[in-house]
């Protein structure tokens, strides 16, 4: 019976070795990590702000492009592209209407192809 204590301490530590190495978390790629803070990181700011601009105005040119080379804050192009996607929406909700009021039977699609 004075061994059963042991055996068990040594399964215990065992399956404590067994679990911490099974529960190691697992690295993410370094692009999908969070960037690393420093005081020297101005060019990556620099880089980042050419991306995130260059990606502004493109959007801005598909939401309106008469709004090209004007200057418009972030939060007022975001609203743009809220209503237009939803100017879009309100589109297709129309023409799947027209289609349903103006569709043809399936007979009639098949005497158009003969």
């Amino acid at each position: 019976m004075s061994s059963a204590p042991g055996n068990y301490l040594k399964a215990t530590l065992a399956g404590r070795r067994r679990r911490r190495n099974t529960s190691r978390r697992r690295l993410m790629p370094r692009r999908c990590r969070a960037p690393v803070r420093s005081f020297n990181s101005g060019d990556r700011k620099r880089r980042c702000s050419k991306a995130v601009s260059a990606k502004l105005e493109t959007l801005k040119t598909l939401v309106n492009p008469t709004h090209v080379g004007k200057s418009l804050k972030a939060d007022e192009l975001f609203q743009e592209t809220a209503d237009y996607i939803v100017l879009l929406r309100t589109q297709v909700v129309i023409l799947q209407r027209l289609v349903e009021f103006y569709g043809s039977s399936e007979k009639e699609n098949v005497a158009a192809v003969s």
